[in-house]
């Protein structure tokens, strides 16, 4: 169901919704509580391509101008998605200032690449003082990027209180939560500004292009004859059946289900994301490759970050994906563990939006998606959704009816075989137990996922869609063409969710 039908409790601000090329639209935005106003670090940052001349860019639309006589000494911002916020300064560049400087207080980062980072980094120049310094939140492999590539006294100065000036301060995030915070609902969230609580989880965002093993997934060391046996092509744009992705110029092809092809060669691949009996999604995609079979070889999974972000007072909360592929062409599909956790803050009515990225069109091909979504695999991800959704539904009908409790539907208890995260990897050292390959038993691969009953079991639900890459041709624009592809999808689906495509300086509210 829908979030209750109440004042909205979150606002986000988009300073950037775009996924490239263009630098001036990158992947930004700003969330804030609205049980209160504009105040000292009560604004919270979630990546930051783009960042203060944003700011500046949004201001100037809804600023007067002042001749100086008429200007007064505490000035209050009367339209636009900063409306209502008094600062002590009147122009668009001052007021961005204090905005980033004083009432940002935390920057939560999904995953290191520039589209997501470059805007904090340059705008560290506005950092001054021991007691302004910034907030810089993230998983750890995000946190540990920041200090080998970025605040490394190379690229930039090391500002970070580990080694350098102390200006930004690391916070390392557990994936999933911690267990001694928070209690009930609230229980593995982490305050992370003023009116604020996360709660994280790894997604997979690609492998890279280079062959060498420092996260813990694995490929398969299969040659182009072996391609050729199985059927893959990689520049196929069928959608998910036989479906590939290779990143790069590395040639590795990431089929949707790896265990099926080696057991049968040719048999067809079956759908990772369905509503059948027959086309239940399969995990056991390594299950017969050992550590010392020439065809097991670990490589380099890019993690990004999925975000749970809640308001305290009233419980209610967004989820803020960062670059991700689908789980049916992924080598270490994470996403439907995501959405077990989605289902039931949804069905409880406390879920305002999805914010997730498409980031191409349907007519790029699964070899160039680099790890990033399309309309075709983006409905295969609401479709796992549409099923947690379901199977929340029929747990609480177990539970009315007396009997079985919600410890028997636990998402770990349904999915124990699903890897959660992946951990670094010694070069010297197999892989670490949480990466070993997913593996499933007999009795769970028989166990269907439940078949839809309700016509719009998304009903209500607003799925944000950001992080479009600009084509820069003459033709539409590529919002216009993922939308049509997403609503193609939609009348045959019948999700009933609303789909929204934010542009810069947009205020949403949820």
């Amino acid at each position: 169901m829908a979030r209750n039908e109440e004042a909205p409790a979150l606002q986000v601000i988009v300073l950037g919704s775009g996924g490239g090329p263009l630098e001036n639209d990158t992947t930004a935005f700003l969330v804030r509580s609205l049980s209160g106003g504009f105040y000292k670090a009560s604004i919270l940052a979630v990546d930051a391509g783009v960042h203060l001349s944003a700011i500046v860019k949004i201001l100037e639309r809804y600023l007067p101008n002042f001749d100086g006589a008429s200007a007064p000494n505490i000035f209050t911002v009367v339209d636009g998605p900063f409306k209502g916020l008094k600062s002590p300064y009147r122009s668009a560049k001052a007021i961005a200032a204090y905005i980033s400087g004083t009432l940002i207080g935390t920057y939560l980062i999904t995953h290191p690449h520039l589209d997501h980072i470059s805007g904090f980094v340059i705008n560290t120049a506005n950092i001054a003082g021991p007691d302004r310094a910034k907030r810089l939140a993230g998983l750890p492999s995000t946190i540990e990027a920041f200090k080998k590539h970025i605040f490394n006294n190379v690229i930039w100065p090391n500002l970070s209180d580990e080694g350098g000036v102390g200006l930004v301060n690391y916070t390392r995030l557990i994936e999933g939560g911690s267990s001694a915070m928070g209690e009930g609902e609230a229980k593995g969230y982490q305050e992370i500004c003023e009116g604020l609580s996360v709660k994280a989880w790894v997604v997979s965002h690609g492998n890279c292009s280079n062959n060498h093993q420092h996260r813990g997934a694995i490929t398969l060391n299969v040659g182009p004859n072996v391609g050729a046996n199985i059927g893959v092509n990689a520049g196929s744009n069928s959608g998910p059946v036989g479906a590939t992705s290779s990143l790069g110029n590395s040639g590795l092809l990431v089929p949707e289900i790896l265990s099926p092809m080696v057991k049968s060669g040719s048999e067809a691949h079956r759908r990772v994301s369905s509503l059948s009996n027959q086309d239940r999604p399969q995990h056991d995609y390594f299950s017969i490759i050992q550590p010392e079979s020439p065809m097991y070889e670990p490589t380099c999974v890019v993690d990004s970050s999925v975000y749970f972000i809640r308001d305290i007072r009233t419980g209610n909360e967004i989820v803020i994906f960062g670059d991700v592929e689908p789980d049916s062409i992924s080598l270490t599909p994470r996403n439907r563990h995501v959405w077990t956790q989605v289902a039931p803050i949804f069905k409880a009515g406390r879920l305002g939006a999805i914010l997730i990225e498409c980031s191409y069109d349907d007519s790029v091909t699964n070899d160039r998606l680099y790890g990033h979504m399309a309309p075709r695999y983006f409905i295969e991800e609401l479709k796992a959704l549409a099923e947690e959704v379901e199977i929340c539904r029929r747990e609480q009908e177990e539970i009315d009816k007396g009997g079985y409790t919600s410890a028997s539907f636990s998402a770990i208890s349904r999915y124990p075989h699903i890897p959660l995260s992946s951990s670094p990897v010694s070069t010297l050292s197999p892989l670490s137990p949480l990466s070993r390959p997913p593996r499933c038993s007999a009795e769970e691969a028989s166990t269907p996922y439940p078949s839809r009953r309700d016509k719009y079991p998304l009903k209500g639900l607003k799925i944000v869609v950001i992080h479009l890459k600009d084509r820069l041709d003459d033709g539409p624009p590529i919002g216009g063409i993922v939308s049509a592809q997403l609503q193609a999808y939609e009348e045959v689906e019948q999700f009933g969710c609303e789909f929204v495509f934010p542009k810069q300086g947009d205020a949403l509210y949820f």
